[in-house]
C-alpha cells in the first residue's frame, strides 16, 4: 500500500478513538477498524484527485473556448467536476472537511458500523453519526491551526517571502513537518508530504 495520507490517517484514527473510548462502537479489533475508516476516506480522496484530474485535463483541452467566453479557470474547474461528478453518480464533491462531505462521509462510516460483524454499537444511529462528524470538525480545526502557524512563521521573517514563490513552497513544507512533528502527529524522519 502507498504511504497513507497523513491528515486521512490522523482522521480515521480521531474517528475510531472517538467512538471506542465513548463506548458507541465496540470493536473486536480496533487497529482493523481504523483500516477500514482509513479505507472509506481514502477511496473518497482518490476519486476526488480523480474527477480533479479529468477536468484538469478537459480545460487544458478547451482552454480557448474557456478563455472566449470569460469563464475563470478556477470557475470552469469547478463546473467541470460538479458536472463529472454528477455523470458518475457521485453525490458530494469537495474537500472531506467541507460539512456537507464530512456528514457523507460519516453516511458511509455508519453503514460501515452497521453492517460489519466485527463490530457492534451501542447507542442510536444519530448519536454515532455526530460522534463522526465532530471528529471531521476536529481535525479540520487543527489542520487550520497548523496552517495559520506556519504562514506565521513564513511571515515573521526579516525579509518578505511572496506567496507563490519556490521558496515560499519550500518553507511552507518545511514548518509544516516541523509543527506536526512537535505536536506529535509524525515521526521526526518521516518524510510525507503535505
Amino acid at each position: 500500500m502507498p504511504k497513507k495520507n497523513r491528515f486521512l490517517k490522523l482522521l480515521a484514527d480521531r474517528i475510531v478513538d472517538n467512538l471506542l473510548e465513548r463506548e458507541l462502537v465496540i470493536a473486536d479489533n480496533p487497529e482493523e477498524f481504523k483500516e477500514k475508516v482509513y479505507t472509506i476516506l481514502y477511496e473518497d480522496y482518490k476519486t476526488e484527485k480523480e474527477l480533479e484530474e479529468e477536468a484538469e485535463r478537459i480545460i487544458q483541452e478547451n482552454s480557448e473556448e474557456v478563455l472566449y467566453r470569460g469563464v475563470s479557470l478556477t470557475k470552469a474547474r469547478k463546473l467541470v467536476k460538479e458536472k463529472l461528478a454528477k455523470e458518475r453518480g457521485i453525490p458530494v464533491i469537495g474537500s472531506p472537511f467541507s460539512r456537507e462531505k464530512a456528514n457523507y462521509l460519516a453516511g458511509k462510516i455508519l453503514r460501515l458500523i452497521l453492517t460489519d460483524d466485527t463490530l457492534d454499537y451501542t447507542e442510536e444511529r444519530g448519536v454515532i453519526r455526530g460522534a463522526i462528524v465532530r471528529s471531521f470538525d476536529e481535525v479540520a480545526k487543527l489542520r487550520k491551526e497548523i496552517d495559520q502557524k506556519v504562514r506565521e512563521k513564513i511571515a515573521s521573517h526579516s525579509r518578505p517571502i511572496y506567496e507563490g514563490t519556490p521558496e515560499w513552497y519550500a518553507l511552507y513544507r518545511r514548518y509544516y513537518n516541523e509543527e506536526l512533528i512537535e505536536r506529535g502527529l509524525i515521526e521526526p524522519e518521516s518524510e510525507s508530504e503535505v
